[in-house]
């Protein structure tokens, strides 16, 4: 048995390692969760735009793979916007699946899905933990103050998938959070997190968890992903919020850029047809041109050299913050 790893958020979860699975949609399926549960740690599932009956299934589906004593530990994540345009009963329907945690990401008004899980609970004695991912010190801030989450996903600029293009790095985050909050809630650190020594420097830092997202990836080095508004076509116009856009790795997508930011500045109507069209032309290009896949990646990406399963993946991480944490003689370790 792995060395536990102890931080309040670990505690919490009654859990012995700080890896956090994320939830990205179509990406985390209900074996990655399972893995990363029975590494000792704790999985999302990400629930996009899918129905309440799909995501119910996931979860049952993820619990089946996992003892009986850790099938509270699968949770669900929710795009703001999605749900927004969804059956208004999904939260709800989740809910009564008895989640550890559900988590929440890029909507315009997330408070009222904060207040639909709080009184939720207040009414059937149960305790669900509410994380929100941020962005910036100042949505951090806000976010803390007004809807008090349990957890604050702080997601800096390295992360692969969505983020605010005004992010500041993962570690300058996790700190400027800290600093800025004193009171603030449980921090997980998420954004090019790859190796035990970041995770331990991180959690040596404040953080109470991890959160951690095929040749081509393999392949990819330092200066492999952008994070760019054209990665957005495939999404109807206007639904992530102002400054949130993705991180992916630089395929033939990336050459229509200059093209798709110059029509979407023009006001005529031939503009706006010409946009439309084009979009069209890239989102069947994205699904059936290998040359222009769209593959969301973070800066951590270049320390990528092998795919292995999600298990080993995450009990090598852990190791390897296990034998970090030893070498800085941290309070963080447990027993075995």
């Amino acid at each position: 048995m792995s060395v536990a790893v102890s931080t309040k958020l670990t505690s919490l979860l009654n859990v012995t390692s700080p890896i956090i699975s994320a939830p990205m949609t179509d990406a985390t399926t209900p074996a990655l969760v399972a893995a990363v549960i029975n590494a000792g740690g704790f999985g999302f599932l990400g629930s996009g735009r899918s129905s309440a009956a799909k995501i119910v299934a996931d979860i049952d589906e993820a619990r089946a793979l996992v003892a009986p004593e850790k099938q509270h530990l699968v949770g669900v994540g929710f795009v703001g916007w999605a749900l927004d345009r969804t059956d208004p009963t999904t939260v709800k329907t989740v809910l009564a699946k008895n989640v550890a945690a559900v988590l929440f990401a890029y909507g315009r008004d997330l408070r009222k899905y904060v207040a639909e899980v709080r009184e939720f609970d207040a009414a059937h004695e149960h305790k669900t933990l509410v994380f929100v991912t941020v962005n910036t010190v100042e949505e951090a801030s806000r976010v803390a103050k007004e809807w008090k989450p349990d957890v604050l996903v702080v997601q800096g600029y390295e992360a692969g998938g969505r983020a605010n293009v005004n992010s500041p790095s993962t570690k300058d985050f996790l700190q400027l959070v800290a600093e800025t909050i004193p009171d603030h809630p449980l921090l997980v650190s998420a954004g090019g997190i790859t190796k035990g020594s970041q995770i331990a420097e991180l959690l040596e830092t404040g953080a109470a968890g991890l959160s951690e997202a095929k040749q081509l990836l393999i392949e990819a080095g330092a200066d492999s992903t952008a994070r760019s508004p054209i990665f957005d076509v495939i999404f109807p116009d206007n639904v992530w919020p102002d400054g949130i856009q993705a991180r992916c790795l630089k395929t033939g997508i990336v050459t229509y850029e200059a093209r798709v930011a110059e029509l979407t500045a023009k006001q005529s109507e031939s503009a706006k047809e010409e946009l439309e069209t084009l979009k069209a032309q890239l989102r069947t290009k994205i699904d059936s041109d290998k040359d222009y896949p769209l593959i969301y990646a973070g800066l951590g990406v270049a320390e990528l050299k092998s795919i292995q399963p999600a298990f080993d993946v995450a009990r090598g991480l852990h190791d390897e913050t296990v034998e970090a944490l030893r070498s800085l003689n941290s309070e963080l370790l447990g027993g075995a």
